[in-house]
Protein backbone atom coordinates (compact mmCIF):
# COMPACT_ATOMS: atom_id res chain seq x y z
CA UNK A 1 0.00 0.00 0.00
CA UNK A 2 1.27 3.60 -1.11
CA UNK A 3 1.00 6.19 -2.66
CA UNK A 4 3.22 7.73 -5.51
CA UNK A 5 1.28 10.31 -7.01
CA UNK A 6 3.49 13.51 -7.14
CA UNK A 7 0.60 15.62 -5.87
CA UNK A 8 -0.26 13.81 -3.06
CA UNK A 9 3.48 13.09 -1.48
CA UNK A 10 3.45 17.12 -1.92
CA UNK A 11 0.42 17.87 -0.12
CA UNK A 12 1.24 15.11 2.37
CA UNK A 13 4.65 16.85 2.94
CA UNK A 14 3.75 19.90 3.32
CA UNK A 15 1.92 19.26 6.03
CA UNK A 16 4.43 17.30 7.77
CA UNK A 17 6.48 20.81 7.13
CA UNK A 18 3.84 23.19 8.74
CA UNK A 19 3.24 20.38 11.28
CA UNK A 20 6.46 20.36 12.40
CA UNK A 21 7.05 23.86 12.40
CA UNK A 22 3.98 24.31 14.33
CA UNK A 23 5.21 21.88 16.85
CA UNK A 24 8.44 23.27 17.37
CA UNK A 25 7.02 27.09 18.19
CA UNK A 26 5.03 24.98 20.91
CA UNK A 27 7.78 22.68 22.31
CA UNK A 28 6.33 20.17 21.01
CA UNK A 29 7.76 16.91 19.37
CA UNK A 30 5.52 14.17 17.30
CA UNK A 31 6.20 14.87 13.46
CA UNK A 32 9.96 13.34 13.21
CA UNK A 33 10.89 9.76 11.97
CA UNK A 34 13.00 7.82 14.96
CA UNK A 35 13.71 4.05 13.70
CA UNK A 36 15.92 2.10 17.24
CA UNK A 37 19.01 0.08 17.41
CA UNK A 38 16.30 -2.27 18.36
CA UNK A 39 14.19 -1.98 15.92
CA UNK A 40 17.42 -1.70 13.26
CA UNK A 41 18.61 -5.52 13.96
CA UNK A 42 14.80 -7.28 13.93
CA UNK A 43 12.52 -7.18 11.03
CA UNK A 44 9.69 -8.07 14.08
CA UNK A 45 9.80 -4.69 15.32
CA UNK A 46 9.02 -1.39 13.36
CA UNK A 47 10.51 1.56 13.05
CA UNK A 48 8.34 5.13 14.66
CA UNK A 49 6.31 7.12 11.93
CA UNK A 50 3.39 9.58 13.39
CA UNK A 51 -0.34 8.63 12.38
CA UNK A 52 -1.47 11.79 10.92
CA UNK A 53 -3.82 13.99 13.88
CA UNK A 54 -7.04 14.57 11.67
CA UNK A 55 -6.24 11.22 10.29
CA UNK A 56 -6.48 9.76 14.03
CA UNK A 57 -9.74 11.31 14.88
CA UNK A 58 -11.28 10.63 11.77
CA UNK A 59 -10.56 6.81 12.57
CA UNK A 60 -11.84 6.88 16.69
CA UNK A 61 -14.44 9.02 15.78
CA UNK A 62 -15.84 5.71 14.00
CA UNK A 63 -15.79 3.53 16.34
CA UNK A 64 -19.10 2.66 17.75
CA UNK A 65 -18.18 3.55 21.55
CA UNK A 66 -18.81 6.30 24.40
CA UNK A 67 -15.23 8.12 24.96
CA UNK A 68 -16.34 8.92 27.97
CA UNK A 69 -16.69 5.22 29.43
CA UNK A 70 -13.91 3.46 27.11
CA UNK A 71 -10.29 3.40 27.38
CA UNK A 72 -7.90 3.77 24.96
CA UNK A 73 -4.38 2.05 23.94
CA UNK A 74 -2.33 2.95 22.00
CA UNK A 75 0.04 -0.32 21.19
CA UNK A 76 3.80 1.32 19.85
CA UNK A 77 2.51 4.89 20.95
CA UNK A 78 5.74 6.23 20.13
CA UNK A 79 5.75 9.71 20.27
CA UNK A 80 1.96 10.18 21.85
CA UNK A 81 0.09 11.92 18.76
CA UNK A 82 -3.16 8.69 18.62
CA UNK A 83 -2.99 9.46 22.81
CA UNK A 84 -3.12 13.20 22.54
CA UNK A 85 -6.11 12.67 19.85
CA UNK A 86 -7.94 10.15 21.33
CA UNK A 87 -7.68 12.61 25.20
CA UNK A 88 -8.74 15.57 22.42
CA UNK A 89 -12.04 13.24 21.64
CA UNK A 90 -12.59 12.68 25.56
CA UNK A 91 -11.62 8.91 26.36
CA UNK A 92 -12.10 8.32 29.92
CA UNK A 93 -8.68 6.39 30.12
CA UNK A 94 -5.81 7.09 27.97
CA UNK A 95 -2.88 5.01 27.98
CA UNK A 96 0.03 4.09 25.48
CA UNK A 97 2.42 1.29 25.24
CA UNK A 98 5.66 1.02 24.00
CA UNK A 99 9.04 -0.36 24.33
CA UNK A 100 11.16 2.08 23.45
CA UNK A 101 11.91 4.03 26.70
CA UNK A 102 13.63 7.42 24.57
CA UNK A 103 10.24 7.36 22.39
CA UNK A 104 8.83 7.26 25.67
CA UNK A 105 10.37 10.05 27.27
CA UNK A 106 9.18 12.39 24.62
CA UNK A 107 5.75 11.09 24.67
CA UNK A 108 5.66 12.00 28.52
CA UNK A 109 7.65 15.16 27.45
CA UNK A 110 4.16 16.24 24.95
CA UNK A 111 2.13 15.05 27.28
CA UNK A 112 3.23 17.12 30.73
CA UNK A 113 3.45 19.96 27.99
CA UNK A 114 -0.47 19.88 26.81
CA UNK A 115 -1.40 18.90 30.21
CA UNK A 116 -3.36 15.66 29.23
CA UNK A 117 -3.51 13.01 31.63
CA UNK A 118 -2.35 10.06 29.56
CA UNK A 119 -0.42 7.13 30.79
CA UNK A 120 3.28 6.03 29.43
CA UNK A 121 4.04 2.64 29.70
CA UNK A 122 7.09 1.13 28.90
CA UNK A 123 7.03 -2.82 27.88
CA UNK A 124 6.87 -5.31 25.22
CA UNK A 125 3.82 -5.64 24.29
CA UNK A 126 4.00 -9.70 24.22
CA UNK A 127 5.11 -9.07 27.84
CA UNK A 128 2.10 -6.50 29.04
CA UNK A 129 -0.29 -7.85 31.21
CA UNK A 130 -2.99 -5.00 31.48
CA UNK A 131 -4.71 -5.48 28.44
CA UNK A 132 -7.98 -6.09 30.20
CA UNK A 133 -8.28 -2.52 31.82
CA UNK A 134 -8.65 -1.25 28.00
CA UNK A 135 -11.55 -1.71 25.60
CA UNK A 136 -10.36 0.06 22.13
CA UNK A 137 -7.24 -0.54 20.86
CA UNK A 138 -4.88 1.32 17.98
CA UNK A 139 -2.30 -0.49 16.21
CA UNK A 140 -0.67 1.43 13.44
CA UNK A 141 1.46 -2.00 11.89
CA UNK A 142 4.08 -1.63 14.66
CA UNK A 143 5.61 -5.55 14.86
CA UNK A 144 5.78 -8.52 12.43
CA UNK A 145 3.72 -11.39 12.30
CA UNK A 146 5.17 -13.40 14.80
CA UNK A 147 4.84 -10.51 17.65
CA UNK A 148 1.19 -9.62 16.26
CA UNK A 149 0.09 -13.20 16.89
CA UNK A 150 1.09 -13.48 20.46
CA UNK A 151 -0.42 -9.50 21.04
CA UNK A 152 -3.72 -11.13 19.92
CA UNK A 153 -3.44 -14.05 21.70
CA UNK A 154 -3.19 -11.52 24.94
CA UNK A 155 -6.30 -9.61 23.99
CA UNK A 156 -7.82 -12.80 24.13
CA UNK A 157 -7.07 -13.96 26.61
CA UNK A 158 -7.63 -10.40 28.82
CA UNK A 159 -11.28 -11.47 28.22
CA UNK A 160 -11.49 -13.60 30.74
CA UNK A 161 -9.99 -11.19 33.35
CA UNK A 162 -12.63 -8.98 32.08
CA UNK A 163 -15.57 -9.30 30.01
CA UNK A 164 -16.36 -6.86 27.52
CA UNK A 165 -16.39 -5.53 24.11
CA UNK A 166 -13.48 -5.21 22.37
CA UNK A 167 -12.82 -2.90 19.46
CA UNK A 168 -9.52 -2.75 17.08
CA UNK A 169 -8.79 0.06 14.94
CA UNK A 170 -5.14 -1.38 12.45
CA UNK A 171 -4.38 1.43 10.35
CA UNK A 172 -1.99 -0.18 7.21
CA UNK A 173 -3.32 -3.65 7.96
CA UNK A 174 -0.67 -5.78 6.94
CA UNK A 175 -1.56 -8.29 9.20
CA UNK A 176 -5.21 -8.08 9.10
CA UNK A 177 -6.11 -11.83 8.71
CA UNK A 178 -4.55 -12.95 12.07
CA UNK A 179 -7.57 -10.95 14.22
CA UNK A 180 -10.25 -12.49 11.85
CA UNK A 181 -8.49 -15.89 11.94
CA UNK A 182 -8.51 -15.66 16.18
CA UNK A 183 -12.19 -14.85 15.79
CA UNK A 184 -12.23 -10.83 15.66
CA UNK A 185 -15.22 -9.67 12.89
CA UNK A 186 -14.38 -7.02 10.32
CA UNK A 187 -16.84 -4.50 11.22
CA UNK A 188 -15.57 -2.06 8.87
CA UNK A 189 -12.57 -0.42 6.55
CA UNK A 190 -12.00 3.37 6.12
CA UNK A 191 -9.22 4.59 3.13
CA UNK A 192 -7.10 7.13 3.93
CA UNK A 193 -6.60 8.66 0.71
CA UNK A 194 -3.82 10.69 1.47
CA UNK A 195 -1.93 8.06 2.53
CA UNK A 196 -3.46 5.46 -0.08
CA UNK A 197 -3.70 2.67 2.85
CA UNK A 198 -7.02 1.95 5.01
CA UNK A 199 -7.97 1.67 8.60
CA UNK A 200 -9.48 -1.81 9.62
CA UNK A 201 -12.49 -1.79 12.45
CA UNK A 202 -11.88 -5.27 14.29
CA UNK A 203 -14.73 -6.22 16.62
CA UNK A 204 -14.86 -8.90 19.95
CA UNK A 205 -18.21 -9.46 21.59
CA UNK A 206 -18.19 -10.18 24.87
CA UNK A 207 -17.77 -14.06 25.58
CA UNK A 208 -21.32 -13.77 27.51
CA UNK A 209 -22.86 -12.27 24.32
CA UNK A 210 -21.35 -14.42 22.01
CA UNK A 211 -22.72 -17.41 24.00
CA UNK A 212 -26.35 -16.25 23.06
Amino acid sequence: MGNYNFFVRGKRWAKFFINYCGERLRGLDFSMLYVSDLQKHTDEYHGYSMTDGDDMKRMLRAVPVDPSRSAFLDVGCGKGMCMKCASELGYHTVAGLDLDDYLLGIARRNMARLKLNADCIQASAVEFDGYAAYDVFYFYNPFGKSVFQQVIRKLLESQYKRDREIWVVYYHPVYGELFQQAGFRLADEKKDRTRDTVARYYHLPRKEDALL
